[in-house]
């Protein structure tokens, strides 16, 4: 099992064993199992694993005081009601079971419980809700919605997929449907995905500066070399003969270090001044020998 799969299926095995303590928030949920799962009328589900079966037999159990039986089908755990199906079906269908913040509560976590995935937090922010039809992805959406969980729509094989993709509405869902060590699980996860991440960015910014620091200083001493080698640094100004001396002894130091150097020390911008016109000495003196060399050649 994969650490996207078990981070997954963490939130489901919570969620499972979550009961509610009002029975209609119980039938809010066991409407969602119901809807969300493998099923067929009046009121049977199937499953591949035992967490829905298991879910929904406790539900039953608890609100309808009624005896789900379960048996293997093909591959599938199925779960029947033997005797009050349809009755247990008209009473969920009901629109009153979804009229408070609490129920609605329930019947996300039940359609999470049953056709909902979760990407784990250290990779991409992802968490899906599967649909057969748009119009249960709509209603559902709409129950979203009331939360200010806005959530987008598309279709992969047929299906309609509801999916958030940002962190915060990701940890506001598992609040929501009360999978809160999940929560904290992500929440813990996330922050030190964060940190790494300005940590890195930091790194990667120091970096960058000491590369065009040495790429300058290198160009610095180049040029400060030439200087000595055609006209000497005795040509030049005490400040800039200072300056040269100081960057060829110091070479991979910063501006800001090379001022302290100097005597008196100067600021940043000063020494940046001075290796400029250190600069702009050495391009006269390459301009300067590029043109007697085309005189030689014409000659």
């Amino acid at each position: 099992m994969n650490e996207e799969r078990s981070f997954a299926a963490g939130v489901r095995q919570e969620l499972a064993a979550h009961i509610s303590r009002n029975q209609h928030c119980q039938k809010a949920e066991l409407r969602a199992v119901f809807e969300g799962s493998h099923h067929e009328r009046p009121f049977t589900v199937y499953s591949e694993g035992l967490t829905i079966p298991e879910k929904y037999i406790s539900l039953v159990r608890n609100v309808y005081r009624l005896e789900p039986e379960m048996d293997r089908a093909g591959h599938e755990n199925r779960v029947r009601v033997p005797n009050g199906g349809s009755r247990i079906y008209e009473d969920l269908m009901s629109e009153k079971t979804l009229e408070r913040d609490c129920c609605k509560r329930a019947y996300l976590r039940g359609w999470f419980l049953a056709a909902g995935t979760v990407s784990n937090p250290e990779g991409q922010y992802d968490l899906e809700i599967v649909a057969e039809t748009d119009e249960q992805a709509c209603f559902i959406r709409s129950i979203l919605d009331s939360f200010d969980l806005g959530a987008k729509l598309t279709h992969r094989k047929g299906r309609s997929v509801l999916y958030m993709k940002e962190g915060q509405k990701v940890v506001d869902f598992l609040n929501i449907v009360g999978a809160h060590v999940a929560l904290m699980e992500f929440e813990n996860t996330r922050i030190l995905k964060e940190v790494r991440g300005r940590v890195n960015r930091r790194v990667n910014c120091e970096t960058a500066n000491i590369k065009k620091t040495i790429s300058a200083s290198s160009k610095q001493v180049e040029d400060i070399r030439l200087i000595n080698d055609t006209i000497g640094w005795e040509k030049l100004p005490e400040s800039l003969r200072q300056m040269a001396r100081v960057r060829m002894d110091n070479p991979d130091v910063s501006l800001a270090e090379l001022g302290e150097l100097l005597d008196p020390p100067v600021g940043k911008s000063g020494v940046n001044h001075r290796l400029r016109r250190l600069s702009e000495i050495a391009a006269d003196i390459r301009n300067e020998t590029i043109q007697n060399e085309g005189e030689s050649t014409n000659d």
